[in-house]
């Protein structure tokens, strides 16, 4: 079934799903009709026009009474190719040396292939499981895990006991991820021509006091955590200005903080508030508002816990390492899926892909790194479905 697997991620990376907008209903299809073309079932579930998740399910062939549920997740989406040429098309796949390159093949289609061949292995080899694999493809990750958080609110993780997440790890294993907070500020000003700078007011001056502010007076209380450290912010976007000799009358930023479990994100815009305020009582004129446009929280699992000493067994067996827990700097579908204050299900983030590849040009996966991650999947599924639980 090697070259079916490698086959299939090969008609993903050749629909382009990027984000924005989306269009991960095609990817959605291609998998429903796979896993029913194999007896498995599969529901696409449409939320904006060309945009789905879908959930597929491989049903264990014990009886109902005490069997678990491990989801196993992945998201469709993927990122725009960039303005950096490639030596391969983004969206060709095309495979070179062991390799296959295209947009998503590390991030994250090429762990998502490898999730749905190993329910279909499984399926296909008679593997008796004492529980149900759950499988969430989901939409929209890459900008705001909307996707996730709609089969959340849906219901789709309620009878779910652990999840595993296909995201790019380099083969480590992460029990962890930060959370985002992404905030939008605008200063407004007033227009004037260029040669009567002193009759307007020029919202790129405002801003930059707001930035010095920033960059030299905010701190942010936190508890340094084990896995992923302290939180960090930068400042991804600048924008204003119209023209040269015009007085701009508009200027904003955004701030991408990317935070840890002790942190409360309500805290933290109280604290950035409250630092314009302080701008705006030295700085007549400034007018500035603020608006959060990502706002996800950091999760965690013990590393202690039994799924997570379940895939550091399988890491062992199928990859011949002893291999730690760890976190990931990035927010992935977890902080939508496994909400504090839900049920807050074990989890594990895994897959062999380069971590360091995502999201750049010429990003490939190599085929043996994928095949590896297939026999790693099943490993894992089995051993947390190997035995009826009695307790």
């Amino acid at each position: 079934m090697n070259q079916g697997a490698v086959q299939f991620l090969k008609q993903l990376i050749q629909i382009p799903s990027i984000n924005p907008p989306g269009n991960e209903r095609q990817v959605a299809q291609a998998i429903a009709d796979l896993l029913t073309g194999h007896g498995l079932e599969a529901e696409c579930l449409d939320f904006e026009e060309g945009r789905a998740n879908l959930v597929g399910w491989l049903r264990g062939q014990s009886a109902t009474e005490g069997k678990r549920v491990l989801a196993v997740s992945g998201h469709m989406d993927v990122v725009p190719a960039g303005e950096i040429p490639w030596d391969h098309d983004p969206f060709s796949a095309d495979e070179v040396d062991g390799k296959i390159y295209g947009r998503g093949t590390v991030d994250m289609k090429g762990g998502l292939a490898a999730l749905i061949f190993a329910m279909l292995e499984l399926k296909d080899e008679g593997t008796e499981l004492y529980g149900d694999v759950k499988l969430l493809a989901t939409a929209g990750e890459e900008a705001g895990a909307v996707g996730s958080e709609r089969l959340y609110h849906a219901g789709y993780m309620d009878d779910v006991d652990a999840l595993l997440v296909a995201e790019p790890t380099s083969g480590e294993i992460m029990v962890a991820n930060k959370g985002v907070l992404w905030v939008e500020i605008t200063c407004y000003g007033k227009t004037a021509h260029g040669s009567l700078p002193d009759s307007g007011i020029n919202a790129i001056a405002h801003m930059s006091k707001i930035l010095h502010a920033l960059f030299n007076d905010f701190k942010m209380s936190y508890e340094t955590d084990p896995l992923l450290g302290g939180p960090t912010f930068s400042v991804g976007v600048i924008e204003g200005g119209v023209k040269t000799n015009v007085v701009p009358d508009r200027c904003r930023i955004e701030i991408d903080f990317r935070t840890v479990p002790s942190q409360n994100h309500e805290h933290i815009l109280e604290e950035l508030q409250h630092l314009i305020d302080s701008v705006q009582k030295d700085t007549p004129n400034l007018k500035a508002e603020m608006r959060i446009f990502n706002d996800l929280p950091s999760v965690r699992t013990d590393v202690d816990h039994p799924f997570v000493k379940i895939v550091q067994e399988a890491v062992k067996e199928v990859c011949g390492e002893v291999r730690q827990p760890n976190g990931v700097t990035a927010y992935t579908d977890c902080s939508r899926l496994v909400p504090p204050g839900g049920k807050q299900q074990p989890f594990v983030i895994i897959c062999g892909a380069d971590t360091h590849l995502a999201h750049q040009p010429d990003e490939y996966i190599e085929v043996d790194t994928f095949l590896e991650a297939i026999r790693l999947y099943k490993t894992i599924i089995k051993k947390y479905l190997a035995k009826r639980i009695t307790t």
